[in-house]
């Protein structure tokens, strides 16, 4: 059996190459310091693209955009220090990371992913939600807003506090609704 191929796309060359290190041993690694140059690499020998979000040429996001234009369906996993907004709940992606990681983190990762390839497809799409409802309050950091508000005799905190609260409230709603049971709620 082949190894798994594993393309990491950032436009931080230490960075990826770090990546593609940490994964080597026991995976196939390519890296692509930018998104022309990962279209140009990735083909259906690839399995999983760990893909930066913030990139000079291209997008982590119109990199994936055409990526899924061009049909494949290889795992796709944000590693980005950009904290995701609602949109992500938008993106086709299986897993989303803030920078920093850590090697234990994407190797977990990445084993992960391989496991689920021989899972059922609704477990998965679940699995995902999950992920990503994951990934949008940890960048909300509700905790830390309402400590800073407790501190704040200005009440000048609160409002803030309110409409991440009111965010993430939505973003779990429409989570739920897009991957519900039923398939009247999906899109």
């Amino acid at each position: 059996m082949d190894e798994p191929t594993i393309l990491v796309v950032d436009d931080e060359q230490t960075l990826a190459d770090l990546y593609a290190t940490w994964l080597g041993e026991e995976y196939e690694t390519e890296t692509a310091y930018g998104g022309a140059q990962a279209l140009s690499m990735i083909d259906e020998a690839t399995d999983i693209v760990l893909l930066d979000r913030r990139m000079p040429d291209w997008s982590g996001d119109e990199v994936l955009d055409e990526l899924r234009m061009q049909g494949y369906d290889c795992w796709v996993v944000m590693v980005t220090a950009v904290d995701p907004g609602l949109d992500l709940i938008e993106l086709d992606v299986h897993d989303y990371l803030t920078k920093p990681v850590s090697e234990t983190t994407l190797v977990r990762l990445v084993e992960s992913l391989l496991v689920k390839d021989r899972f059922d497809c609704e477990q998965v799409a679940a699995d995902e939600a999950a992920n990503k409802l994951a990934a949008l309050e940890a960048s909300l950091d509700v905790d830390d807003i309402v400590t800073a508000a407790d501190d704040d005799p200005s009440g000048r905190l609160e409002t803030p506090h309110a409409e991440r609260t009111a965010e993430a409230d939505e973003a779990a709603r429409r989570l739920t609704e897009l991957y519900s049971d039923d398939p009247a709620n999906r899109s």
